[in-house]
């Protein structure tokens, strides 16, 4: 029965210290879902030499957001130049991705929202989110 009880133990201070990493991550990348930043983690940890796993990475942006502003600004800090879609409010590029990278297109302040799927040496397939697509995942594992 003592054995019972330290794997419960041991699952309890494992729930524990993945719900202090979502709030770690959702600190540190309020606008970024949660699993993007996992995935992106655990490739560079599982994969020390590939520093920078390729990505297709969407950005969504506020309305109004100057699309030839946002499209420079985004190329700056990823070094591709992005699709625009959605009237000038979603971005996608694929291209190598860091931390420090995904939290360069986080802090941008007209930016709402950032997805995006690891393509490895794949192309990009293009769009494939909407905006608010984590947030409604998020919601319905909630209920």
């Amino acid at each position: 029965m003592s054995e019972g009880r330290a794997q419960t133990s041991k699952l309890d201070e494992l729930k524990l210290r993945t719900q202090q990493l979502g709030e770690a991550y959702r600190d540190l990348f309020p606008k970024v879902d949660p699993a993007f930043v996992y995935d992106l983690i655990i490739r560079i940890v599982m994969n020390p030499k590939d520093s920078a796993p390729i990505y297709t990475v969407e950005v969504f942006t506020k309305e109004g957001t100057n699309p030839e502003k946002s499209r420079e600004h985004i190329m700056q800090t990823t070094g591709t130049v992005p699709s625009i879609y959605d009237n000038g409010t979603h971005y996608v590029s694929t291209h190598r991705l860091t931390l420090e990278i995904l939290k360069k297109l986080n802090d941008i302040d007209y930016v709402l929202e950032v997805m995006g799927d690891y393509t490895g040496s794949a192309s990009s397939i293009g769009a494939r989110h909407e905006k608010g697509d984590w947030k409604r995942i998020r919601d319905r594992s909630d209920e």
